[in-house]
Protein backbone atom coordinates (compact mmCIF):
# COMPACT_ATOMS: atom_id res chain seq x y z
CA UNK A 1 0.00 0.00 0.00
CA UNK A 2 1.33 3.22 -1.14
CA UNK A 3 1.65 6.63 1.17
CA UNK A 4 -0.96 7.94 -0.48
CA UNK A 5 -3.38 4.78 -0.30
CA UNK A 6 -2.69 4.37 3.53
CA UNK A 7 -3.23 8.29 3.93
CA UNK A 8 -6.40 8.54 2.38
CA UNK A 9 -7.35 4.90 4.08
CA UNK A 10 -6.72 6.83 7.56
CA UNK A 11 -8.99 9.95 7.04
CA UNK A 12 -11.52 7.73 5.69
CA UNK A 13 -11.26 5.63 9.39
CA UNK A 14 -11.31 9.12 11.36
CA UNK A 15 -14.55 9.85 9.00
CA UNK A 16 -15.96 6.93 9.79
CA UNK A 17 -15.64 6.96 13.77
CA UNK A 18 -16.90 10.74 13.66
CA UNK A 19 -20.48 9.13 13.48
CA UNK A 20 -19.81 8.47 17.36
CA UNK A 21 -19.07 11.86 18.31
CA UNK A 22 -21.67 14.11 19.22
CA UNK A 23 -21.51 15.94 16.32
CA UNK A 24 -20.52 14.16 13.53
CA UNK A 25 -19.17 15.94 10.40
CA UNK A 26 -20.40 12.79 8.14
CA UNK A 27 -23.93 13.72 9.22
CA UNK A 28 -23.12 17.27 8.54
CA UNK A 29 -21.79 16.72 5.52
CA UNK A 30 -24.96 14.31 4.24
CA UNK A 31 -27.11 17.06 5.44
CA UNK A 32 -25.08 19.05 2.82
CA UNK A 33 -25.42 16.78 0.31
CA UNK A 34 -28.62 15.62 0.54
CA UNK A 35 -30.17 18.99 0.34
CA UNK A 36 -28.34 20.25 -2.63
CA UNK A 37 -29.30 17.24 -4.37
CA UNK A 38 -32.77 17.14 -3.36
CA UNK A 39 -31.87 13.35 -2.53
CA UNK A 40 -32.18 11.07 0.28
CA UNK A 41 -29.43 9.30 1.88
CA UNK A 42 -29.72 5.29 2.17
CA UNK A 43 -27.23 2.64 2.88
CA UNK A 44 -25.45 2.95 6.32
CA UNK A 45 -25.84 6.41 7.07
CA UNK A 46 -29.55 5.75 6.77
CA UNK A 47 -29.28 2.82 9.28
CA UNK A 48 -27.34 5.22 11.45
CA UNK A 49 -29.99 7.33 11.61
CA UNK A 50 -32.85 4.76 11.74
CA UNK A 51 -31.67 3.51 14.91
CA UNK A 52 -28.62 1.57 14.73
CA UNK A 53 -25.02 3.10 15.57
CA UNK A 54 -22.66 1.76 13.28
CA UNK A 55 -19.78 3.33 11.03
CA UNK A 56 -19.43 4.02 7.73
CA UNK A 57 -17.17 6.30 5.61
CA UNK A 58 -19.14 6.98 2.34
CA UNK A 59 -22.61 8.39 1.80
CA UNK A 60 -25.34 7.02 -0.14
CA UNK A 61 -27.95 9.15 -1.97
CA UNK A 62 -31.08 7.62 -3.73
CA UNK A 63 -31.06 9.08 -6.97
CA UNK A 64 -33.93 8.75 -9.42
CA UNK A 65 -32.30 11.06 -11.61
CA UNK A 66 -28.37 10.42 -11.66
CA UNK A 67 -27.62 13.37 -13.91
CA UNK A 68 -29.42 15.87 -11.99
CA UNK A 69 -27.78 14.75 -8.05
CA UNK A 70 -24.69 14.63 -10.36
CA UNK A 71 -25.12 18.24 -11.54
CA UNK A 72 -25.84 18.86 -7.76
CA UNK A 73 -23.02 17.20 -6.34
CA UNK A 74 -20.49 19.18 -8.72
CA UNK A 75 -22.13 22.26 -8.05
CA UNK A 76 -21.51 21.89 -4.09
CA UNK A 77 -17.95 21.18 -5.08
CA UNK A 78 -17.70 17.34 -5.51
CA UNK A 79 -15.47 16.06 -8.06
CA UNK A 80 -16.18 12.86 -10.10
CA UNK A 81 -13.79 9.84 -9.58
CA UNK A 82 -14.47 7.86 -12.65
CA UNK A 83 -12.44 5.22 -11.70
CA UNK A 84 -14.05 4.25 -8.85
CA UNK A 85 -17.19 5.41 -9.87
CA UNK A 86 -18.02 7.75 -6.73
CA UNK A 87 -17.68 11.36 -6.56
CA UNK A 88 -15.44 12.60 -3.82
CA UNK A 89 -16.20 15.64 -1.61
CA UNK A 90 -14.25 16.59 1.21
CA UNK A 91 -11.99 13.46 0.74
CA UNK A 92 -15.61 11.54 1.42
CA UNK A 93 -17.14 9.22 -1.35
CA UNK A 94 -20.60 9.31 -2.43
CA UNK A 95 -22.59 6.56 -4.37
CA UNK A 96 -25.55 7.27 -6.40
CA UNK A 97 -27.88 4.28 -5.67
CA UNK A 98 -30.41 4.20 -8.71
CA UNK A 99 -33.62 2.03 -8.77
CA UNK A 100 -31.54 -0.44 -10.83
CA UNK A 101 -29.60 -1.46 -7.50
CA UNK A 102 -32.95 -0.55 -5.43
CA UNK A 103 -35.92 -2.59 -7.12
CA UNK A 104 -37.68 0.78 -7.57
CA UNK A 105 -37.67 4.02 -5.63
CA UNK A 106 -38.58 5.03 -1.84
CA UNK A 107 -42.04 5.03 -1.15
CA UNK A 108 -41.61 7.34 1.96
CA UNK A 109 -38.53 9.60 2.83
CA UNK A 110 -38.62 10.97 6.65
CA UNK A 111 -36.25 13.85 7.75
CA UNK A 112 -33.58 12.54 11.11
CA UNK A 113 -31.05 15.35 12.48
CA UNK A 114 -31.81 17.42 9.57
CA UNK A 115 -31.36 14.67 6.80
CA UNK A 116 -33.39 13.36 4.23
CA UNK A 117 -33.27 9.76 4.30
CA UNK A 118 -35.39 6.88 2.77
CA UNK A 119 -38.01 5.69 5.61
CA UNK A 120 -37.42 2.50 7.33
CA UNK A 121 -39.12 0.26 5.54
CA UNK A 122 -37.68 1.49 2.24
CA UNK A 123 -34.60 0.82 4.16
CA UNK A 124 -35.38 -2.57 4.85
CA UNK A 125 -36.37 -3.55 1.93
CA UNK A 126 -33.36 -1.95 0.19
CA UNK A 127 -31.14 -3.76 2.12
CA UNK A 128 -32.62 -7.05 1.70
CA UNK A 129 -32.87 -6.91 -2.19
CA UNK A 130 -29.28 -6.06 -2.45
CA UNK A 131 -28.16 -8.90 0.63
CA UNK A 132 -30.24 -11.82 0.18
CA UNK A 133 -29.31 -12.02 -3.80
CA UNK A 134 -25.57 -11.13 -3.06
CA UNK A 135 -23.33 -13.15 -0.71
CA UNK A 136 -20.70 -10.38 -1.24
CA UNK A 137 -23.34 -7.97 0.12
CA UNK A 138 -23.72 -9.36 3.88
CA UNK A 139 -23.23 -6.50 5.35
CA UNK A 140 -27.19 -5.39 4.25
CA UNK A 141 -28.67 -8.46 5.77
CA UNK A 142 -26.40 -7.68 8.87
CA UNK A 143 -27.85 -4.28 8.88
CA UNK A 144 -31.32 -5.40 9.06
CA UNK A 145 -30.55 -8.11 11.81
CA UNK A 146 -29.07 -4.87 13.33
CA UNK A 147 -32.34 -2.85 12.99
CA UNK A 148 -34.46 -5.78 14.14
CA UNK A 149 -32.75 -5.61 17.35
CA UNK A 150 -31.98 -2.43 18.22
CA UNK A 151 -35.18 -0.50 16.72
CA UNK A 152 -36.48 -2.98 17.71
CA UNK A 153 -38.54 -4.57 15.08
CA UNK A 154 -40.98 -7.97 15.15
CA UNK A 155 -42.98 -9.53 12.72
CA UNK A 156 -45.61 -6.73 12.47
CA UNK A 157 -43.41 -4.57 11.04
CA UNK A 158 -43.38 -7.36 7.67
CA UNK A 159 -46.88 -6.60 6.10
CA UNK A 160 -45.24 -3.35 5.11
CA UNK A 161 -42.34 -4.77 3.22
CA UNK A 162 -43.42 -5.83 -0.11
CA UNK A 163 -44.95 -9.38 -0.03
CA UNK A 164 -42.14 -11.48 -1.70
CA UNK A 165 -39.21 -10.38 1.34
CA UNK A 166 -42.04 -11.03 4.29
CA UNK A 167 -41.21 -14.75 4.72
CA UNK A 168 -36.87 -13.82 4.87
CA UNK A 169 -37.60 -10.82 7.25
CA UNK A 170 -39.79 -13.39 9.52
CA UNK A 171 -36.93 -15.61 9.27
CA UNK A 172 -34.18 -13.13 10.78
CA UNK A 173 -36.60 -11.71 13.27
CA UNK A 174 -37.08 -15.05 14.62
CA UNK A 175 -33.24 -15.35 14.59
CA UNK A 176 -32.95 -12.51 16.39
CA UNK A 177 -34.96 -13.45 19.26
CA UNK A 178 -33.62 -16.74 19.58
CA UNK A 179 -29.57 -15.50 19.89
CA UNK A 180 -31.67 -13.67 23.17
Amino acid sequence: MTFKERARRHALDRIAMSLLSEDPELLKLARRVSRAARAPVLGGIAVFLHGYRRTTADIDLYAADPAAVGDALVGLGARWDAKKREFVLDGVPIHLVTDKETGGPPKETVERRGIRVVGLADLIRFKLESGLNRPARAQDVADVVALIREVPLDKRFAPRLPPSMRAAFKKLVDSVREAR
